[in-house]
């Protein structure tokens, strides 16, 4: 009888229902799919389980197998030793484990960190990101030295890393879902869609983008601006939520938060332009990992037939093309300059736009990933083999 491969997927963010969990459910997903597999996805809480993630992020979880563990150190260790694979997903912390075949997953374009980069951050009293930046330059070394293969979610991560670090990447896109609805029209609503939190990656600058919507609607009467996205219990995310709340009040703004699929999609179907502007004000060379590393929501939104106004910054570039399907902006100005030009553009130049960004879609779709996954996992069934 032809046993069948294990793998195990682990990330230590499953709580926070972005972009990242989402890459790795799609992944474990798409391996489920393959002749011979035995899936499992490691969870260190309890309350969530795999009907709320199937729900949530509208991923068929049906073949993977949700196991909760107690402590990611000694638990994990013990249950992967001697997996097929193993499937770590991290920003900053290095998961030791034995398995078989390590692959580590690498969503943050990290920038340059030297032994005179972090003591320059210590001597500045940032202890706990100098104490960060230690443990990456330990998990790109782990990667380097360990990892049978690691995998980098654009190709601007792809870059990044091999730049400053010259770790190599194998470039698996993320997956996105098409989210067109016909029987929904378009209304005068500006979208932007993400997390609601402070913090170093994908920071998605609502607080900079409602400043320029509160600016631009005295132009534009009529237009809203909705933002949506999950909102964690913690005081930190709970305060940013009511500050900017508090500073759009009397605006035609709107905040929705952790909403289910069914209500995100209508969003997208009736916005007409899609905003984001996570890495405003970065410079990408020096601090990449404050940029959007790809930007699976602005794909998202093109799907559904918005026209994307984002940032000139990180992996937006790699699916918005300025003037073609959208516009890239470097200044709130240019974004306040290229909205309301095309709000005030004929329904043919909107509809052209808009049609030419959907034409994306096939190069990212759920099928498309599943066959990038095949691809590459594959020849690592047969490689073993050989070795036998």
């Amino acid at each position: 009888m032809k046993m069948a491969k294990s793998f195990y997927l682990y990330s230590p963010y499953w709580h926070n229902f972005g972009g990242g969990e989402r890459y790795m459910l799609y992944l474990a997903a798409a391996i489920a799919k393959m002749p011979d597999t035995q899936v499992t996805v490691l969870n260190e809480f309890p309350e969530i389980t795999s009907d709320r993630l199937s729900a949530f992020f509208n991923i068929d979880l049906r073949r993977v197998r949700l196991r909760s563990i107690r402590n990611h150190s000694s638990d994990l260790r013990e249950i992967v030793a001697g997996a097929d694979f193993f499937i770590p997903q991290s920003n900053f912390h290095r998961v030791n484990a034995s398995p078989k075949n390590y692959v580590q997953v690498l969503q943050v374009p990290y920038g340059r960190i030297t032994p005179i980069s972090v003591l320059v951050k210590m001597a500045a009293g940032k202890f706990r990101d100098a104490a960060k930046d230690i443990l990456r330059s330990s998990l790109i070394s782990n990667a380097k030295r360990n990892s049978r293969l690691t995998l980098s979610n654009s190709m601007f991560v792809r870059e990044t890393l091999l730049r400053n670090f010259g770790l190599e990447s194998t470039l698996l896109y993320a997956p996105v879902q098409d989210l067109l609805e016909k029987d929904i029209k378009k209304d005068q609503i500006i979208l932007s869609v993400g997390r609601f939190f402070r913090g170093v990656y994908n920071n998605k600058r609502y607080d900079m983008l409602t400043q320029a919507f509160r600016m631009l609607s005295k132009s534009l009467p009529g237009w809203e601006y909705h933002l949506v996205g999950s909102v964690s219990s913690n005081r930190e995310s709970q305060n940013f939520l009511t500050e900017l709340q508090d500073a759009n009040r009397g605006y035609p703004v709107f905040f929705h938060t952790n909403v289910s699929h069914k209500e995100l999609k209508e969003f997208y179907n009736r916005a007409t332009f899609y905003w984001h502007g996570a890495g405003y004000g970065v410079d990408e060379m020096k601090h990449p990992e404050a940029t959007e590393h790809f930007g699976m929501s602005v794909l998202e939104a093109m799907t559904a037939g918005c026209i994307p106004i984002v940032v000139n910054k990180g992996g937006l570039k790699e699916t918005v093309r300025h003037e073609e399907n959208g516009f890239l902006w470097d200044t709130l100005d240019e974004l306040s300059k290229y909205t309301f030009r095309a709000a005030n553009s004929s329904p043919d130049w909107l509809e052209a736009r808009s049609r030419k960004g959907r034409e994306e879609y096939e190069k990212f779709s759920p099928d498309m990933f599943d066959r990038r996954v095949r691809d590459i996992f594959l020849p690592m069934f047969n490689m073993e083999k050989e070795d036998a």
